[in-house]
């Protein structure tokens, strides 16, 4: 079982503690946070991320692909500039040796009554399909995290199906469908073998019905089938990474816990290595 986690709650570390940290806990993967308060942002040179592709490479650490802030959903006045964006940020991971650039669609939703959001799907669609050509060139896929109305294997095998390109990927964040109704097993059969990588979490329903999301947890002391979901993905064959994504920074009730990053990162690996046990 490979494992990575995303650097989100990482900010002010540097590469040399990055790597550090994965060799001390257990990782041979990592997702870099595209972030000016992250290890790599882009402003940051290109001979520097040369050298911190060798790092990596040197440790023997997969960069498994840029988390960008990127976000499409048709009707933003700056989407031309974003896709833009998401170009350079293309061209970063490809240095980087990244295989992929993940990316979100649709509009926050937080409310139940939230759920149908505006959106124009054929301009979503067409900066997609000019992403994914862009990136071809630099051997580099799009990664569309599973989030907001696009968190169903429903509606992105729908998607992925109009977008027709084989370098357009999903990230299976596994909360978020989760969130919708969906069964982790028809999920999983949906998004098939374009389930590029897997964003692992828990969490339990909040008390108010009202609210669409889930409340975050530690991990393995919530309510999402992880065990059940681990060996679905493993049985159809998934050979990625189960990444870790800790959010303190956009979870309040993570935040409140004040449990110390380290100490989280330590404690998924040796959750998954009970998980993988239990195969």
């Amino acid at each position: 079982m490979k494992l990575s986690f995303s650097t989100l709650p990482c900010e002010g570390w540097s590469v040399d503690l990055l790597i550090a940290s994965c060799q001390k806990f257990g990782y041979n993967g990592i997702e870099l946070k595209e972030d000016q308060l992250n290890a790599v942002s882009l402003a940051t040179p290109e001979a520097e991320l040369v050298q911190i592709a060798a790092k990596f490479r040197e440790a023997g650490i997969t960069i498994t692909n840029i988390g960008s802030k990127i976000i499409f959903n048709g009707m933003q006045t700056n989407e031309e500039r974003a896709l833009t964006e998401l170009k350079q940020i293309i061209g970063m991971a490809s240095i980087l040796g990244a295989k992929g650039v993940r990316i979100f669609l649709g509009s926050f939703l937080r409310l139940v009554e939230q759920r149908v959001q505006p959106k124009d799907e054929v301009q979503i669609i067409a900066y997609v399909q000019e992403a994914c050509d862009y990136a071809l060139a630099y051997g580099v896929e799009i990664w569309l995290e599973t989030h907001n109305e696009y968190s169903t294997g429903a509606v992105l095998n729908q998607f992925l199906q109009r977008v027709d390109r084989t370098n357009c990927k999903v990230i299976y964040d596994i909360i978020h469908p989760y969130e919708f109704g969906e069964k982790p097993e028809d999920t999983i059969r949906l998004l098939g073998d374009r389930c590029a990588h897997v964003h692992m979490k828990d969490g339990v329903p909040f008390e108010d019905a009202k609210i669409h999301e889930w409340k975050y947890t530690p991990i393995g002391e919530g309510q999402l089938p992880l065990h059940a979901i681990v060996t679905l993905l493993l049985e159809r064959g998934y050979d990625g990474y189960f990444s870790f994504e800790w959010e303190p920074k956009w979870r309040p009730e993570l935040k409140e816990l004040q449990l110390e990053v380290p100490s989280v990162l330590a404690d998924y690996v040796v959750y998954m290595k009970q998980l993988a046990v239990c195969q």
